[in-house]
């Protein structure tokens, strides 16, 4: 191991909110990494359970744990906060309900080493658990090894894990030099798309990326507590700057125009099913009002233009797809209420 692997810290910033469930098995596996020089950061976040007492109990355990007590800004509110006080020449976020492999951040950093990438990538598992936190099941998900600069970016092939792996930044490190160096920071309020937003810019104008191709993180998905069949009116909105961000991404690296439009139509279909499926349960809006909101959506030709090139797999896809085409927004909303799980 060489003198730059021996001295460089890893600063692992964890925002914390109501994860008093979780939060033990996430922390542990920060603090017995392999790689020793670490710092971890836990964001309490206005947490109102027991986790900003949890956290203070992990800080007096361990010197390398150090607590920021703040009130509830949301998820990019509190990263930015550990940003701002990590100290270390790289950084990692985690979320305070996962956890990771204990040879993460060596894996991490020996590839930084090595590469003198700015950004490090690295492949995650989604686990699927139960009521109970007890697995159903993992789906790996990585993309294959490789090391490319600025003017190779255009070679990046694109599998089907791709951009769900270059979107999350919880599967990454980053140099804090370059990250400080160019004021980037996550956008305050902004919720759902947070992380591609912010890994667009980041990504784009890297000098170099390493791809890890190991799950080194568990991304734990838990049955949703229902809160209602309330619809959040700019989810749409939303999503789409979500889809905006990939694009200019795909653009900055200079991908092949019919790749981006393929990648741009999957999602924005994707973006399109889930506000179909979310209005279908929407208690709070008349068929009417329900119906008004997805005209709006399918008589924009600038959005369903970009479905031109898009695969459809199944024939579920298929039926779906041309009720979309043919505008049949009560349809949509039938087949979404009977059939969806």
């Amino acid at each position: 191991m060489g003198c730059f692997l021996i001295f460089a810290k890893v600063s692992i910033v964890v925002p914390i909110y109501n994860v008093e469930k979780y939060i033990h098995k996430c922390v542990e596996s920060l603090m017995n990494q392999t790689y020793k020089n670490i710092e971890i950061i836990l964001v309490d976040d206005g947490s109102p359970d027991n986790c900003p007492s949890i956290c203070d109990e992990y800080a007096k355990k361990d010197y390398r744990v150090r607590v920021i007590h703040k009130d509830n800004g949301g998820l990019s509110d509190a990263r930015n906060s550990g940003m701002d006080d990590a100290t270390g020449e790289f950084i990692i976020f985690v979320d305070g309900d996962d956890y990771v492999k204990l040879n993460m951040v060596e894996k991490a950093i020996g590839i930084a080493h090595s590469t003198k990438s700015n950004v490090v990538i690295w492949g995650f598992s989604a686990d699927y658990v139960d009521e109970n936190d007890t697995l159903i099941k993992s789906i790996i998900h990585k993309h294959e090894s490789g090391v490319f600069d600025k003017y190779e970016y255009n070679n990046i092939v694109f599998g089907k894990d791709l951009i769900g792996n270059l979107g999350y930044a919880w599967n990454k490190m980053y140099s804090m030099v370059y990250l400080k160096g160019n004021g980037f920071k996550f956008t305050k309020g902004l919720s759902l798309v947070e992380d591609i937003v912010f890994n667009s810019l980041v990504l784009s104008r890297s000098e170099k990326i390493a791809f890890l191709d190991e799950p080194l993180i568990h991304y734990v998905q838990r049955p949703r507590m229902t809160l209602g069949n309330k619809f959040y009116e700019d989810y749409f909105e939303i999503k789409q700057k979500g889809i905006v961000a990939v694009e200019s991404l795909l653009l900055a690296w200079n991908q092949d125009v019919k790749v981006i439009s393929k990648i741009i139509g999957s999602l924005l279909l994707g973006s399109i099913r889930t506000t179909i499926s979310h209005l279908s349960r929407a208690s709070t809006l008349s068929i009417t009002n329900r119906k008004e909101y997805l005209d709006k959506i399918l008589y924009n030709s600038a959005i369903i233009d970009k479905l031109d090139d898009v695969e459809l797999a199944s024939l579920k896809e298929k039926v779906i797809y041309k009720l979309i085409r043919l505008k049949q927004s009560y349809a949509l909303l039938l087949f979404y209420k009977l059939f969806q799980k």
